[in-house]
Formats: C-alpha cells, structure tokens, sequence
C-alpha cells in the first residue's frame, strides 16, 4: 500500500495579508477568518476569487496541487489547517483543469473543495488535531499512523454529491436503486427529460465508467453477495437481481466471471 508522505503540518491563527506560490500538494482544512482571496491555475488564468463580504466561505476540506496562486488576506480570528503532501497518485491535469486520483489504472476526478457541516467540522478539527500530534511523535508507528489518517482525511474527496438538482447523481442513484432492473437506461433518461447520449457522456466523464457497465457492475456484486452470505438458491437469486430464469444468471454469471454459479458459491463458502 502506497501512502502519502507528510511533509509537514500546521495550523495558521494569526491575522495576515500575503501571497503564495503552491510548492507541493496542499491538503487544507478551512475554520474561519479568511476576509478575501484570489486564486490563480498555474497557467496563471483566474480559478476563484472569494470576498467574505460578499459571500459567507463555508468551512471545508481542499486540496491544492503545486503551481497555484493565491493573493489573500486573514483576520484575527483565522483558522486554518495545512497538511504538506508528496503523493504522486493525486495529479492535476492542466489542460482540463482537474484534480484526479490515480488508481489501478483510473483516473478519478476530484473536487476541490468539500464543504463540511457542523458536525463533520467538529470531528474534522479533531482528525486534524491528532494528525499534528501523531507527525511530531518521534514513534515510527506513530509516522504510519499519521499517513493512514491522512488517506481517511482524503476519502472525503471520492464520496458522491448529494443529489439535489444534479441530474447526473441522481441518475446515479435511480439506477442503483433499481435492482430489479424494471427499466432501461433510455426509459431512466426519459423519466429524468434528458438526453441520453448526453447524460451517457456525462456520466462516463465523471465517474470513468459508463452507466451500462456501471450498473452491470452494480448487479454482479449483488449476485456475488448473495452467493456467499445468503442461503438463497439460484433460483431465488436470479430473481433478486431481476433476471427472469436460472438460465439467464448462469450466463451472466459465466461471462463476467469465467465460472458458474454454483462453483463461485462452492469457493465462497470454503473461504
């Protein structure tokens, strides 16, 4: 398992006005103080610009990868949190402007900020709290700890928005909620008044998958489940997972797995 190495962490709360040239990944946890900030990509082309009297900055996570540029200013009662990274897996593609986690040969787009609700806050504080005390532990098993507290810190950048009004998540959503599969990805795009191409290409952009498969994927774990943990026959299990017969779950099953479902359960169960 590859983690991140520390290269440092601290908090900021003292009043200051400056500018900054991003040298390596930041990782950030925003509390309060900020009065305004401009922020430039590295190909110098304005990201954001934020002014607290204009807007309220909500506090959250951020991830900011070396190049960037900021012009900002903190009151007195600043509150800041900065973790210094090098982790190779997260790069920022320049072209299209976007984070991505690199991933046993996926590329996964990240957010750059993920706003916190109170609670999640307060909890986030600690996190960061303990994060400073376990790096400056002289402890080896402290230093590892440390590493694998910051991979649980940037979990928080690979979980879905809510759905709201993103029609995208929410097409998500539909489909893993329909496990029965009583309508297809064309029938889910007209209940949604959108285009299906379009949300196809969308979706695959997002998520690096496309929808068909997404939710193959999604239909296959479940059958698997089922084998292993349930006391289900396959008769019962192909109706679960909305398949009309025996027949038609033992050629999925086949196909996508080399094997038949009765010897995938057989291993489940030795296991």
């Amino acid at each position: 398992m590859i983690t991140p190495k520390i290269l440092n962490v601290g908090v900021y709360r003292e009043a200051q006005k400056s500018s900054q040239t991003i040298p390596v990944l930041f990782l950030g946890l925003y509390v309060r103080g900020l009065i305004k900030s401009t922020s430039f990509y590295p190909d110098g082309t304005l990201y954001k610009i934020r002014d607290t009297s204009q807007e309220r900055v909500q506090p959250g996570l951020s991830l900011t990868p070396p190049g960037f540029h900021s012009i900002f200013e903190y009151g007195k009662d600043r509150e800041n949190w900065v973790v210094m990274l090098a982790f190779p897996a997260i790069q920022f593609d320049e072209a299209a402007h976007q984070l991505y986690w690199h991933h046993n040969g996926n590329a996964l787009p990240l957010p750059r900020n993920v706003p916190l609700k109170e609670a999640e806050l307060l909890e986030m504080r600690q996190t960061f709290d303990t994060l400073n005390r376990l790096y400056y532990s002289s402890l080896p098993q402290n230093q590892l700890a440390a590493e694998l507290l910051v991979l649980q810190i940037l979990q928080n950048f690979l979980r879905f928005p809510e759905a709201g009004d993103d029609v995208i998540e929410l097409f998500r959503k539909r489909l893993e909620e329909d496990v029965l599969w009583e309508n297809s990805i064309t029938e889910h795009c007209r209940k949604l008044n959108v285009n299906r191409d379009l949300l196809r290409q969308e979706f695959q952009t997002r998520y690096k998958i496309a929808p068909g498969e997404y939710r193959i994927q999604l239909r296959l774990r479940k059958i698997c489940h089922l084998l292993a943990y349930s006391d289900l026959n396959l008769k019962e299990i192909a109706y679960e997972v909305g398949m009309k017969n025996l027949s038609h779950l033992s050629c999925f099953v086949k196909e996508r797995c080399g094997k038949t479902p009765t010897e995938l359960s057989r291993e489940y169960r030795k296991k």
